[in-house]
């Protein structure tokens, strides 16, 4: 199988902001989507939709997943 390198700007592109740094985050953590998926109290296919950049999805368990890692969508005058 070949492997298709693309740069993180494709990425970015391709899959959306959030679902780059969702993704970016967890691979800077050395963390599996399972693990993430299991500390954020989401399910491994939501996790997977994410990171795929579907835009169908329940902005709670988006958040879930953020506060996680640690993150904020929001800027924090807006909390």
């Amino acid at each position: 199988m070949e492997v298709i390198r693309r740069t993180n700007a494709e990425i970015e592109k391709q899959l959306g902001a959030v679902a780059y740094f969702v993704r970016k985050k967890r691979k800077q953590q050395g963390i599996t989507q399972e693990c993430l998926a299991k500390g954020a109290g989401v399910g491994l296919a939501f996790l997977k939709r994410l990171e795929g950049g579907d835009e169908n999805l329940h902005l709670a368990k988006v958040l879930q997943v953020l506060r996680f890692l640690n993150a904020d969508l929001f800027p924090k005058e807006y909390q």
